[in-house]
């Protein structure tokens, strides 16, 4: 069967490479330069930030023995918080991660998918640009909940269950700052207070494999979910002083000095209300939709709603 898969974030690769693995020919695409969503890693010349997805447990089975192999690779290592339930932080980026999934996928970067049109008992894509992938058996959406009911409006399917979740934005803040004149905290990962403006703080020259911070520290930033939704539509220019003017309320971060600045907005950062069921598929249509979304707020989540989908399709 010929596949398509719209959204190249972990539950579009898990799915493909099952998929693949089962013998079906299988196109992967997404819109945006590289794949992994929100396992995103900026890289510039002062070094390399994970901006968005930082860290993982593992609870299932399935999820478990996917990290005990990506441990073997290389591809993760414990992290902080120390506990019962470990926690695994990719290396040496949360993209590379990312990219390790798409090993042997067939992947477009930089397409955007704006139509679907069913023709002869097949579907064919609508490219933003006009080209021609051909027809495919199946199309399996795993972009965010609200992008997957506007492509699948015009085809009556899964538009309840669609409607039903519901997301929290993040704003997120690159920093790269003078070591110098501030009490920089020792552990990696920091927490926000409830009410603080923001959620979580990330020493990025702490986390292994990366490069080690000297007279410069690199910094990412989450701002809360509140800060965020009150935020949502503002302009880069105006969430990145706000936050800096947070950072500089914390004891010890008064004489904070950017040197480098850049902030980024996951508006579908984290899910909220999720859907309820690990994946959905018609088959007599050969639509199908999978994603974090499906199953709550984990990359988890998202690993376990591509294998659901697969199996749904049939991985033989």
């Amino acid at each position: 069967m010929r596949v398509a898969i719209v959204g190249a974030g972990v539950a579009g690769l898990v799915l493909g490479g099952a998929l693949r693995e089962s013998g079906h020919d299988v196109r992967v695409f997404d819109k945006g330069r590289s794949v992994g969503g929100r396992l995103a890693t900026r890289r510039k010349e002062q070094g390399a930030f994970d901006h968005g997805a930082q860290r993982f447990c593992a609870r299932s089975e399935s999820f478990r023995a996917a990290v005990a192999r990506w441990e073997s690779a290389g591809l993760v290592v414990r992290t902080e918080p120390a506990s019962d339930e470990p926690w695994w932080l990719p290396v040496p980026s949360a993209n590379a991660l990312a990219q390790s999934l798409a090993v042997g996928l067939t992947v477009k970067t930089s397409t955007r998918v704006v139509a679907l049109r069913r023709s002869d008992h097949a579907w064919r894509l609508g490219l933003e640009g006009g080209a021609d992938e051909g027809r495919f058996d199946a199309v399996l959406v795993t972009a965010p909940a609200p992008q997957a009911a506007q492509l699948l409006a015009p085809h009556h399917v899964f538009a309840e269950q669609l409607a039903r979740v519901r997301y929290e934005p993040t704003w997120a803040l690159m920093l790269v700052c003078d070591a110098a004149g501030v009490a920089w905290p020792e552990p990696i990962f920091s927490e926000g207070a409830p009410d603080d403006a923001i959620a979580l703080l990330i020493r990025e020259g702490k986390k292994p494999g990366r490069l080690a911070d000297d007279s410069l520290v690199r910094l990412t930033v989450h701002a809360s979910s509140a800060f965020s939704r009150d935020h949502l539509e503002a302009a880069e220019d105006v969430v990145a002083p706000l936050l800096i003017a947070a950072l500089r309320e914390r004891p010890g971060f008064e004489a904070l000095r950017p040197r480098f600045v850049q902030a980024q907005r996951w508006r579908y950062a984290r899910v909220a209300e999720p859907l309820g069921a690990k994946a959905l598929y018609e088959p007599s249509r050969g639509l199908g939709i999978a994603g974090d979304y499906c199953v709550g707020p984990r990359i988890e989540a998202a690993f376990e709603s591509g294998l659901a989908l697969a199996a749904l399709v049939g991985v033989r």
